[in-house]
């Protein structure tokens, strides 16, 4: 008898889809496909307005899922192509550290954040965001390159420096406007003295961060938690106030994470 291992038929559309997650998704497929996309083709294959199409790939581009190079032209987001993370690992870290990040946030009336690192890029696992009215965005489950973002540096800071040249094989990180690997190396360099590395509109325009890494018991880096609030008010807020709570933060982690098995 012959084998029939003919491929079973696609499903069809159900009548109960979500028209603007199908679209979304769409475009995900397209940037996934074409590898770039301009707003005018997204509505033109979407069959929506050209606005309608900006309105939905922003929203990609505030969840990691697509950026825009200089052209304005809209690329794969770090999002699309992550790895992912161990997520009993993850859970864990985030049920250890939001009781602190509450009270990070609460105390320093800003939002604050808990990530790990996939390769080169960091992962949001949590956001406590501050109740203020110009408190930065949830940054929950958003992926971003991790040389930008302020926690990114500080993990990377818990890397010697051959394996920060091996993440970057190309000589420099990717993405638009990337820096050179040698200014990412002071960068890291810096945060390893420090202690914390700190992301100035960086990743959003208008927003700035101070990151540290937090450790296990036998000494490894974990995870980086860190405290987003508006540029034009970091520098004066970073020594008084923020860096304080964050790196008192950091110490009620570790005390915690030294009893803890993550999984």
């Amino acid at each position: 008898m012959r084998n029939d291992r003919r491929h079973p038929p696609l499903p069809e559309r159900p009548p109960t889809a979500v028209e603007s997650l199908d679209r979304g998704l769409r475009l995900l497929q397209m940037l996934r496909d074409y590898g770039s996309l301009r707003v005018v083709d997204a509505a033109e294959q979407l069959g929506v307005s050209r606005s309608s199409a900006h309105r939905l790939l922003q929203t990609l581009v505030f969840r990691g899922f697509a950026v825009q190079d200089d052209a304005r032209a809209y690329l794969p987001g770090p999002s699309l192509g992550a790895a992912p993370a161990g997520a009993d690992r993850a859970r864990d870290l985030r049920r250890l550290c939001l009781p602190h990040l509450e009270v990070l946030s609460r105390r320093s009336g800003e939002s604050a954040n808990l990530m790990i690192r996939v390769g080169r890029n960091v992962r949001f696992l949590v956001t406590v965001r501050a109740s203020t009215q110009d408190a930065t965005h949830d940054r929950d489950g958003v992926v971003m390159p991790a040389h930008e973002a302020s926690g990114g540096k500080a993990l990377l800071a818990a890397l010697p420096d051959d394996e920060v040249r091996q993440l970057y094989p190309a000589g420099s990180p990717p993405g638009p406007g990337a820096e050179s690997l040698a200014k990412l190396l002071v960068d890291v360099r810096a945060a390893r003295t420090l202690g914390y590395a700190v992301n100035v509109e960086e990743t959003e325009r208008g927003v700035a961060a101070v990151g540290t890494a937090v450790h296990d018991r036998w000494g490894r880096a974990v995870g980086a938690v860190t405290v987003s609030t508006r540029a034009d008010t970091f520098v004066r807020r970073l020594t008084p106030v923020l860096l304080p709570l964050l790196l008192e933060t950091r110490a009620q982690v570790e005390r915690d994470l030294a009893d803890a098995d993550l999984g």
